[in-house]
């Protein structure tokens, strides 16, 4: 799996998030944002591309239908943010809180989780391709009905992750914590797992191990 991160331009103009992001803006592109905070923000259907937003807070937004497209989101903080069926191409999370937030029917494409702390959050009906997850936390997220394909997965925590009806494509778990995921066995066909996840996998089906 080759994974693309964002292609962001030379220069970056500074902005400010509650004049870039409001009803009757234009798509916003070419910007940095740093260190701010915008709450409340109700919007729908913006074009995001080749934007770094540094150190900021979502707080109680509901972002519908957004396209992100080349853009790095560093050390910030979207716990709790509503994403529904937005898109992300070639888009980065690192350092990044994203507890509890939505990504319902959201499209992830060469896109980065890297020290990203998103428990709770809720992937239902997501796509994935091509994807990075790194060094993250999405214990108790929810991924059911989600569809994966080239995945790579590095040292994550998973534990009481659901992925009911998932379509999962062959991954190597062994570095992550697997522990209590909600998922049928038949998922993993074709997948790596280490031989303490396999005892684990086993006693979970009522399975009987003997040494």
């Amino acid at each position: 799996m080759q994974l693309i991160f964002p292609v962001l331009p030379d220069q970056l103009a500074s902005g400010r998030l509650e004049q870039s992001f409001f009803p009757d803006a234009d798509d916003i592109r070419g910007m940095q944002f740093s260190s701010q905070t915008v709450q409340g923000l109700a919007l729908r259907g913006f074009d995001v591309e080749g934007c770094r937003f540094s150190g900021c807070r979502f707080v109680g937004c509901r972002l519908e239908g957004f396209r992100f497209r080349d853009v790095l989101f560093e050390s910030c903080d979207l716990c709790n943010a509503q994403l529904p069926d937005s898109s992300f191409y070639r888009v980065a999370f690192r350092n990044c809180k994203i507890s509890g937030a939505a990504f319902s029917g959201a499209l992830f494409r060469d896109t980065a989780f890297v020290h990203t702390i998103s428990p709770y959050a809720n992937f239902l009906n997501s796509r994935w391709k091509n994807c990075l997850w790194q060094s993250s936390d999405f214990s108790e997220a929810f991924f059911a009905e989600a569809r994966f394909s080239s995945m790579a997965l590095e040292e994550c925590r998973l534990t009481k992750a659901d992925f009911s009806r998932a379509r999962l494509d062959p991954a190597d778990f062994r570095s992550s914590d697997i522990r209590g995921i909600r998922w049928d066995p038949s998922q993993l066909r074709g997948s790596t797992i280490s031989y303490e996840q396999a005892v684990e996998l086993a006693l979970a089906a009522g399975i009987r191990v003997e040494y």
